[in-house]
């Protein structure tokens, strides 16, 4: 008990003392501190904490001279600081307003330029995936969940289309992203445990044929791609879980 109370206390000390460097050096250039902070201190770190190990793959196939939106599956609020850690390039995430409300933390992701999105209104809901469009023409990779909301199946549930729009309007390469493991590491209303997080970045939707395609046929390319590589991380670690259980049988 006194363990797992340290634990959380360190958890939310990190989260609190990176979101105010973040926010204290936020009118340097770049993005100030954050690029450091996001991927060698507070996603390495929770990770750490929760005593999680990390592999990726797949990191060959972005060019580093692109800026990119990534989509991921979402499973756990873990997702965030594994990719962080994971991705080779600092990313700055679609988030929804509520998040603004959070001391330090949500202060911090409005200093360095994250985009919230109030999904209770339509026409503020556009004007923020505009944000994120010009925030990549600066130079930035976004990030987005495109499900919307954290599966409770692991199961991949349908994408919402705000974010295939900004990439269909500035012709945007989009880079399909599959978690895996993080579910084990925080799952619903439960405590923090270990376990293995695999990132797999899957084959990049190209600037051309994000052209040529409509929305819905992009989101369609996306869900049935991002759908593949979730199905395929997810059974390494099932058989594993499998075998382990049949060991302490």
């Amino acid at each position: 008990m006194v363990f797992r109370l340290l634990k959380s206390a360190a958890v939310v000390a990190l989260c609190a003392l990176s979101a105010f460097a973040v926010l204290l050096f936020s009118w340097l250039p770049k993005g100030g501190v954050y690029p450091f902070i996001s991927r060698k201190v507070w996603g390495p770190g929770l990770l750490w904490l929760a005593g999680a190990s990390l592999d990726t793959e797949g990191t060959e196939k972005l060019d580093a001279r692109k800026h990119y939106i990534f989509f991921a599956n979402h499973r756990s609020y873990y997702d965030i600081p594994a990719l962080c850690a994971a991705l080779p390039v600092p990313v700055y995430f679609v988030a929804k307003r509520e998040i603004l409300k959070i001391p330090l933390f949500g202060w911090g992701m409005w200093a360095i330029g994250m985009v919230f999105v109030d999904r209770s209104n339509p026409e503020r809901a556009r004007a923020s995936m505009g944000k994120a469009a010009a925030g990549i023409k600066k130079g930035k990779s976004i990030l987005a969940f495109p499900e919307g909301t954290r599966s409770g199946t692991g199961r991949l549930q349908p994408f919402k289309k705000g974010i295939f729009h900004v990439a269909k309007q500035g012709k945007i390469p989009m880079v399909p992203v599959a978690v895996s493991g993080t579910q084990q590491v925080l799952p619903h209303n439960a405590k923090l445990a270990p376990g293995h997080i695999r990132v797999t970045i899957g084959t990049p939707i190209t600037a051309a044929e994000i052209e040529a395609m409509t929305v819905n046929e992009i989101v369609v390319k996306a869900h049935r791609q991002l759908t593949a590589m979730t199905n395929s991380t997810s059974e390494p670690q099932r058989i594993a879980r499998e075998k382990k259980d049949k060991q302490t049988v």
